[in-house]
């Protein structure tokens, strides 16, 4: 009966094992609110739940200290997962797939910057 209660142990321990290509873990107990843009669908689980991106999107997390935020861009298909204490951003691709993904042309910074070089642009073309 002993190796009966193991062998149950370890399949509980096996289904409480999260998988992925890469990912990164948030104490979710500083974040205040998560921004996402664009669609994605949520599901309640035991200790929390869980979001699937239906698309590829820019998600914003935003923490309740200093003002301070993480931006990520996910893929289609990648999952952001609240497991109790912990905010769980769940890659399907490596790391290395995702560095190329990011959208700089979205940043208010990046536009500020074109039109800065737009109108340097203009002005040399003056002179």
């Amino acid at each position: 009966m002993t190796e009966q209660g193991n062998n149950e142990n370890v399949v509980e321990t096996q289904e409480n094992q999260t998988e992925a290509a890469s990912g990164i873990i948030i104490n979710a107990a500083q974040m205040q609110s998560i921004d996402i843009n664009d669609r994605f669908t949520r599901t309640l689980t035991e200790t929390g739940w869980r979001i699937k991106l239906e698309a590829s999107a820019r998600v914003t997390i935003n923490f309740m200290t200093s003002m301070r935020k993480h931006e990520v861009t996910l893929m289609q298909d990648d999952i952001i997962e609240r497991d109790g204490d912990d905010l769980i951003l769940i890659r399907n691709q490596p790391a290395d797939a995702y560095r190329g993904q990011r959208n700089v042309s979205a940043s208010p910074l990046a536009r500020n910057t074109d039109r800065t070089q737009t109108s340097g642009s203009s002005e040399d073309g003056k002179d």
